[in-house]
């Protein structure tokens, strides 16, 4: 056999040093995929084998950031005390944003979706991460199985149960201020973000997703005013435009098929209900003051006046906004409640008992 020449010989062991690298890249990529991408599964539901639950998200503006704020009654800690042990609920509030700046924002919010397609990773065999791995097992004790079933699994291949969508008050602002986003783009915004879970094409489509949309609040238009004024700042809101705004929000959850809390009209209604109830309502509406308020006896008005003032100082509005625009405790109890009626009435697998 004649002897490899010093070239041949050189070819071969190029040949072997490269099939050599490329069988160890291949078993450092097959590893990877079964048992070294904690992090990506752990944000798909997938491969982390703790005691993780679904995830609530909610996303909005000013109204989201603060109600995790307990000392306000933020209605984000009340519902993660509703859903304790069945989801995770997640703030993702930021103050000042409006719909376009949530729009800029959402894919890094929103958790991505691991929907496996064919390539060429499925012969490395790379298991399948929409593979619900459950924390508990047949073998754990009766008391853990049975907070298994108590808790809500993940049935799909996003972790996200629920989002919740709360934009509209920083967007309400005049024409003409910088936050100002018109009604149609308003509207758009929100068509976008929904889309993100629900376009097939999307890398967070999540079609097991519960949506709820909520408005912004009433605004309380002379609280506002007395508190940008103490601020040396010049009004930028009216509640009839934040009325636009809201609407605007039902309008687009009926569109989509999906379900609203309309807080604006809430509030409005609680507000009328309690300041018909005030001294100088009652007395107009029984005759007291005569036919014409305007001509009663002067004493009697002051007296009734002094009464209304000292029961609704801002036309009832101070009853669940603490500067005219944000919610203070009572507020944010009043939107929890709707929130989680909404809830366990729209879709009676998230009642969480």
């Amino acid at each position: 056999m004649r002897p490899l020449s010093s070239r041949t010989f050189l070819r071969y062991l190029s040949f072997l040093c490269i099939a050599a690298l490329f069988f160890l890249n291949l078993s450092y990529l097959r590893n990877q995929s079964n048992s070294g991408g904690t992090h990506q599964d752990q944000t798909a539901g997938g491969g982390f084998n703790g005691a993780t639950y679904d995830i609530a998200l909610a996303f909005g503006d000013d109204l989201t950031q603060s109600a995790t704020d307990p000392s306000n009654s933020g209605w984000l800690a009340h519902l993660s005390h509703f859903y304790d042990r069945r989801m995770d609920i997640l703030n993702r509030g930021f103050a000042q944003y409006t719909s376009s700046d949530a729009r800029k924002v959402a894919r890094l919010i929103l958790p991505k979706t691991n929907i496996v397609r064919s390539s060429w990773l499925d012969w490395l065999g790379r298991s399948d991460p929409r593979r619900h791995s459950s924390p508990l097992t047949v073998e754990e004790p009766r008391r853990w199985t049975d907070t298994r079933e108590r808790t809500m699994p993940s049935s799909s291949s996003s972790p996200l149960r629920l989002l919740i969508l709360g934009f509209g008050a920083n967007d309400a602002v005049l024409e003409g201020s910088p936050q100002h986003v018109p009604l149609a783009l308003f509207a758009e915004n929100l068509r976008y973000i929904v889309s993100l879970l629900r376009s097939p094409e999307s890398d967070h489509y999540s079609p097991h997703t519960r949506i709820l949309f909520v408005t912004p609040p009433a605004l309380g238009d002379r609280m506002y005013i007395e508190s940008m004024r103490k601020r040396g700042l010049a009004s930028t809101h009216k509640n009839e435009i934040t009325r636009m705004y809201a609407e605007t929000v039902c309008r687009v959850a009926q569109e989509l098929n999906l379900p609203c809390v309309d807080l604006w009209t809430a509030m409005e209604a609680m507000v009328k209900k309690a300041t018909d109830r005030a001294p100088l309502a009652v007395a107009a509406r029984e005759g007291m003051m005569g036919s014409d308020p305007a001509q009663a006896s002067g004493k009697l008005r002051n007296i009734f006046a002094t009464q209304l003032s000292a029961v609704s100082p801002f036309d009832g509005y101070e009853m669940y906004l603490s500067d005219g625009l944000h919610l203070n405790a009572n507020g944010n109890e009043l939107l929890y409640k709707l929130i989680a009626s909404k809830l366990v009435t729209t879709w009676p697998e998230l009642r969480p008992f």
